[in-house]
């Protein structure tokens, strides 16, 4: 069983660069980042040269060559029940589909973890640290952020651990202006500036909106959705733990 299917302009541009025939760069590079196991059609036209099919057949772990050329049955049988496509496609298909060259694309495939207890925690943490090592900016969306002294005390630990000894811009936003929750204070603030004096740490925000329950790290370059408060990526708290990867 394939992981998901390509439209076939997808096959053809997958094929191009395979074979090393001439391809568009900027399109097979964003197939690279999306690209799982995929079906390869037994009536797709190259499939009629046999000296094709020997360099098909079992050669590619990507490929795995099916009968079935019908797009929706091909999409119902894959793991994730996706077309990676280039462009709209007319009328609009019955299946989920994922544009890898819509810049707005709200599905997407990212890498993630998650961490059923307080066990191994310690990795999470060193991979959002090499994350954060390199950005320019750093914002911390978190309404629980300091909930109480424990909690705030917990924070500052894996915020000390976590973000760069090195200039860099920090945002907090914390509190929720529609249950009348403080954002961080001035005094913490202080605490923020006092673990690293090169950290610029900006006027805190408060959350202005009870829409938001997920908590997020952004930066310039990356955004973090965590599935619970900051507190729970420390091995203090035994509740599960949760972290997703969005490139920008």
């Amino acid at each position: 069983m394939a992981d998901l299917v390509l439209h076939d302009d997808l096959v053809e541009d997958y094929l191009k660069y395979k074979f090393n025939d001439s391809f568009d760069h900027m399109k097979i590079r964003q197939l690279l980042k999306h690209i799982h196991t995929f079906y390869l059609k037994k009536n797709h036209p190259l499939m009629s040269d046999p000296s094709s099919i020997g360099q098909l057949d079992g050669s590619d772990p990507l490929i795995e060559i099916s009968d079935e050329i019908d797009d929706s049955i091909l999409v119902q049988t894959s793991r994730l029940k996706i077309m990676l496509i280039n462009k709209v496609i007319s009328p609009l298909p019955s299946f989920t589909t994922l544009n890898i060259l819509n810049i707005n694309e709200k599905l997407k495939l990212k890498y993630g973890a998650t961490y059923p207890n307080q066990l191994d925690k310690n990795k999470a943490q060193e991979h959002i640290k090499a994350l954060l090592s390199d950005a320019v900016w750093i914002k911390i969306t978190d309404s629980y952020i300091d909930y109480d002294a424990s909690q705030w005390l917990e924070n500052k630990s894996t915020i000390t651990n976590i973000i760069p000894k090195k200039v860099i811009d920090l945002t907090i936003v914390s509190g929720s202006q529609t249950s009348n929750r403080e954002k961080l204070n001035s005094i913490k603030e202080e605490e923020l500036r006092i673990i690293c004096s090169f950290w610029i740490v900006k006027p805190s925000q408060i959350l202005n909106t009870n829409r938001i329950h997920d908590r997020y790290i952004e930066t310039d370059k990356v955004r973090i959705l965590l599935s619970s408060g900051l507190y729970h990526l420390s091995s203090t708290s035994t509740k599960d733990f949760t972290y997703v990867i969005e490139l920008k």
